[in-house]
């Protein structure tokens, strides 16, 4: 990789569904040079400017060795637990979520000339009944979301004690390539696929869902703008949307041309689900000149291109 880049990013969680959609995204710049942290089977990258590396986050020594030797400007950390059912004990997901955000902050901030880009989560916020704003409150009951707001609040300790430059995205609901197990859009697939009744909640909850593609870019402009030890930075990532859960599923149905029987009210909503998860993008759209663009349907269309090929689905019209 050529050391003359203008950006040196390492990036973790590079197996996830939001690590491979950074990873596509960042495979057509030339400007950067990327280290992509695996906690195993590295995937080989076209791009010539992107390497793959099995890297372990709890080995300090490692990682230390890791920064040293790359001596990244950006570090993207991705890397996370708890959105698949059955979920993690509570220690795990503070152990990931919370407490290695923060040990690989003082990692970061004693290599020097590096920003920490911490990728955190809308379920962090407490549901205040209307489009949620960067400033709003992080309380909430659901388990990942506390999590990831006790990571927030670990890792400003972190930057302030350390001046390092902190940007926080807290990217909304989103799906595309790489979404697989218990979460809605795969699930639905597969329903589809084996020909099965599909049970859900009624679908009155209200969730902003958006392309993973549009939610890798914002998180790479946010990663990109300047940043300087101080107050961190913090972006909304989302749409914006505010139909119900019900209401998307159908548009997404509909638009793919999936024969399914969903069965809203099956299935009772948890009771640490939020009512409304929606984002106030002005923030983002402001400071990165950044909204999403794709069409959630041709993101489901594209999982089920790539992890349902047997399933006959129409194709959406890409764009907004």
């Amino acid at each position: 990789m050529a050391e003359n880049s203008n950006h040196r990013i390492i990036l973790t969680g590079a197996s996830g569904m939001l690590g491979q959609a950074i990873i596509r995204q960042l495979a057509e710049r030339r400007d950067a040079a990327v280290l992509a942290f695996y906690r195993s089977n590295p995937r080989e990258n076209e791009s010539a400017h992107i390497k793959g590396a099995v890297a372990d986050l709890s080995d300090a020594a490692g990682i230390d060795g890791q920064l040293r030797a790359f001596k990244p400007t950006v570090f993207i950390h991705a890397a996370a637990t708890g959105m698949q059912l059955p979920r993690p004990s509570t220690a795990e997901l503070m152990e990931t979520n919370a407490t290695m955000p923060a040990r690989l902050a003082e990692a970061v901030a004693r290599v020097g000339g590096c920003s920490f880009v911490h990728v955190s989560s809308g379920l962090a916020y407490r549901d205040q009944g209307r489009c949620l704003r960067e400033e709003d409150p992080l309380d909430t009951r659901h388990p990942y979301g506390a999590s990831k707001a006790e990571g927030e609040k670990r890792l400003r300790a972190a930057a302030g004690q350390w001046n390092l430059p902190l940007t926080i995205v807290r990217p909304f609901s989103f799906t595309g390539e790489g979404d697989f197990g218990t979460r809605l859009f795969p699930s639905l697939l597969r329903s589809a696929l084996e020909k099965n009744s599909f049970p859900m909640s009624a679908g009155d909850q209200v969730r902003d869902h958006s392309s993973v593609d549009d939610i890798a870019v914002g998180a790479i402009a946010a990663a990109l703008a300047p940043a300087e030890a101080g107050a961190p930075l913090v972006y909304n990532l989302g749409a914006g949307d505010t139909r119900t859960l019900r209401e998307l599923a159908t548009s997404v149905i509909d638009q793919l041309g999936l024969k399914i029987n969903v069965q809203y009210g099956a299935r009772p909503l948890a009771g640490d689900e939020p009512m409304f998860l929606v984002p106030d993008t002005a923030h983002a759209r402001a400071r990165l000149g950044w909204q999403t663009r794709e069409n959630v349907a041709y993101a489901v269309w594209r999982l089920a291109r790539r992890s349902f090929p047997a399933l006959v689905v129409n194709e959406p019209a890409r764009y907004l």
